[in-house]
């Protein structure tokens, strides 16, 4: 790999789309700084099936992998395997110095998991891999006040941003996740991020509620009056951040939509979820073909499209690479201003 800060892109898994999705962006959207991270017989491969261009102008960091053993529309140990490996490498990179950002196209958790790999997500893996004294360092640089050293998960669509304070958990363990602690370093990291990855200098930030009416002056659970007020007002009185809530998860989003919809001014920078499906389920409603997934806290920007593997179009040349392009796109401009 040549000296250039290069942005890295997966292929994914490659029973999926991700190989795909990533051929078709990168023809109509490339920085022309890009190393592309995974089986070089797998790209040729795919783009020689589906009659599709070879990206021009870009480096392939070629990963083993039999393609033989690529099959469409299911999970193998071997894509699993592929998958990891091409994360791994992004990781070493990183801590190299020789990345400025990481996309990476979808991945298979089953199939992860059948190569032996015991992980819930990408995130979970970036954060093992990317955990060393040098990249230690270099993140402290965007923590500022905040503790947290974990990364977080941000959906980006626009002026739409949705943090999850929990991510790929069982619904019945998210209360027992959510201290107060949790919740001021996550929120904090969120408006650090805010302010270094967004050039948003006073970011307004609104906090959903774990349960329905916000609690209902304690009827429907105590979380509200014990985690998220305190939380809220330790944000704004002891580190200046402009956060209100908790508010009622479904009156905000409705809300939050029909502004976006209308392609108004957002009235908040950023929304944080309590948990997974109470994000997502908004961001994919309103921006599914648009929507990225971000990761910040870490040291280096990752980027990826909000959506799976789809095995069920696999192959077959239909694949929406939308999210792919606002992928690389997002993680060349948040890269281009960050100093690092």
């Amino acid at each position: 790999m040549n000296s250039t800060k290069k942005i890295l892109v997966t292929l994914g898994d490659t029973g999926g789309i991700g190989p795909e999705i990533a051929i078709k962006a990168l023809n109509s959207f490339n920085p022309g700084d890009i190393a592309l991270v995974g089986n070089g017989e797998v790209l040729y491969k795919t783009a020689s099936e589906l009659n599709l261009a070879v990206p021009g102008n870009i480096e392939i960091i070629d990963i083993p992998f039999d393609p033989k053993k690529m099959i469409k529309g299911e999970p193998t140990p071997e894509s699993g395997r592929h998958s990891m490996l091409s994360l791994i490498k992004c990781c070493e990179l990183a801590k190299t110095g020789s990345a400025r950002a990481i996309v990476t196209a979808p991945i298979s958790k089953k199939s992860i998991n059948m190569a032996g790999y015991n992980f819930p997500g990408q995130t979970e893996i970036l954060r093992k891999y990317l955990k060393e004294n040098r990249i230690k360092r270099t993140l402290a640089k965007f923590m500022h006040s905040s503790r947290n050293t974990d990364p977080e998960m941000l959906f980006v669509s626009g002026n739409l941003r949705v943090m999850l304070l929990t991510r790929h958990v069982k619904l019945a363990d998210v209360p027992g996740i959510l201290k107060t602690e949790k919740i001021l370093s996550s929120i904090m990291a969120l408006n650090n991020s805010l302010k270094n990855d967004f050039n948003i200098k006073s970011p307004k930030i609104a906090l959903c509620a774990l349960n329905p009416h916000a609690g209902e002056d304690g009827i429907f659970g105590m979380e509200e009056e014990y985690l998220f007020m305190p939380a809220v007002s330790h944000l704004r009185k002891k580190h200046s951040v402009d956060i209100e809530g908790p508010f009622p998860a479904d009156t905000l989003w409705a809300k939050a939509a029909k502004t976006f919809l209308n392609r108004e001014k957002m009235p908040y920078d950023a929304y944080v979820a309590s948990y997974h499906d109470q994000g997502l389920i908004p961001v994919k409603m309103l921006a599914m073909e648009t929507a990225v997934n971000t990761t910040i806290n870490l040291p280096v920007i990752r980027t990826s499209p909000s959506h799976g593997t789809a095995y069920d179009i696999a192959g077959r040349n239909v694949a929406d690479y939308r999210s792919m392009v606002e992928a690389v796109k997002l993680a060349d401009c948040i890269s281009s201003v960050r100093v690092y």
